[in-house]
């Protein structure tokens, strides 16, 4: 794609009712990012900014019109909607990059472009120990104020959302997957089917579906280039699925942080998670009650343990996956919640290790 920088200024100009001239655009990283050099512009705009395009092909042009799910104007709306939000609420500590313009017709936003940012991806792959640790607590810290401040505002999103298009909002998902996925451990460890662990798994589904208690505004689109550590805190970009819902399968995790690996110990671990939950408790005071907070947690750790690892064979099982598998029995155990999935799990875990 061409620098198309005479549309960004006529998208810009039309956006913010001034005359904008840009000095010049490169491309920045994607083919429809770019970044832009302002010469001629209202004082509040900043010398820089990024502009990025909606996704187009030629099979699949932007049509600003059809934004069904997964369509490039529901993810370009979904992004507009997260910037816009996500900066009126976010007060001092602002969390994202300021959002600047948007433009529906062309398929385009505009917002500030942050300097001297790093990509979590490189710092949890080239960094030293230490450095590895201040981007995870500043990053959980980051996490905690999204979640926090946003619990109990859906209605301000959604009426933010609305009035940029119809939003075709996804069909409740049943979850049925990870429970399908969870029938192939109990399988491995020739566990039958009780009432005792059906009425478990429909606990999960339902709370996983419905995640009235823990619903706040979600990244979903959590891999670690997404998480810019800046000289004050984390900025959080790409919310092209963000949405409501239940919110700790955004958390760090403890041992768990992510669906990517990196090293992690108890200490810092703990440390994450007392971070985490200080800055989630400024709006969901169930963060500092451990009965409600753990039962979300436990929850979260099965999602993603299942989610990731669908298991057909025992001969299958890795050590990392036993290692999840025993994390989530202990914390089962010691929370005395959902025990008959947290028994199948630690039998994984003990075959796994006997063999």
């Amino acid at each position: 794609m061409d620098v198309p920088l005479s549309l960004i200024e006529q998208s810009l100009s039309n956006s913010l009712g001034y005359e904008i001239r840009l000095a010049k655009c490169t491309k920045f990283k994607k083919n429809r990012i770019f970044r832009c050099w302002v010469s001629d512009g209202p004082s509040y705009l900043p010398e820089v900014l990024l502009v990025k395009m909606a996704r187009q092909t030629k099979r699949e042009p932007y049509n600003r019109k059809r934004d069904c799910i997964g369509s490039s104007a529901w993810k370009l709306f979904n992004e507009w909607a997260a910037l816009q939000f996500l900066g009126k609420i976010g007060g001092d500590k602002m969390i994202t990059p300021k959002f600047i313009a948007g433009d529906a017709v062309q398929g385009l936003i505009a917002f500030e472009y942050v300097p001297k940012a790093h990509s979590f991806r490189d710092i949890l792959r080239k960094s030293n120990a230490a450095e590895r640790a201040h981007a995870l607590l500043t990053h959980a810290q980051a996490m905690g104020r999204m979640h926090g401040s946003t619990y109990g505002r859906k209605n301000e999103w959604f009426s933010l959302r609305t009035s940029l298009s119809t939003h075709y909002q996804a069909d409740t998902d049943s979850f049925d997957g990870i429970v399908r996925t969870f029938r192939k451990f109990a399988t491995l460890v020739e566990q039958p089917e009780s009432i005792a662990l059906e009425s478990e798994l429909s606990e999960l589904q339902e709370t996983l579906s419905n995640a009235e208690l823990f619903s706040a505004f979600r990244h979903v689109d959590i891999a670690p280039q997404n998480y810019l550590l800046v000289d004050d805190g984390v900025k959080l970009v790409d919310f092209e699925y963000s949405s409501y819902g239940y919110f700790l399968l955004d958390a760090p995790l403890g041992p768990f942080p992510f669906p990517v690996r990196w090293e992690c110990d108890e200490i810092l671990a703990q440390e994450i998670e007392s971070v985490y939950r200080t800055e989630l408790s400024s709006g969901f005071r169930g963060a500092l009650d451990d009965a409600i907070y753990y039962r979300g947690l436990l929850i979260a750790w099965i999602y993603w343990l299942l989610r990731l690892v669908p298991i057909p064979r025992m001969c299958e099982v890795s050590d990392e996956l036993a290692c999840r598998c025993k994390g989530v029995a202990r914390l089962s155990h010691q929370i005395e919640y959902l025990p008959q999935i947290g028994r199948i799990f630690e039998q994984v875990a003990t075959i796994h290790e006997s063999r």
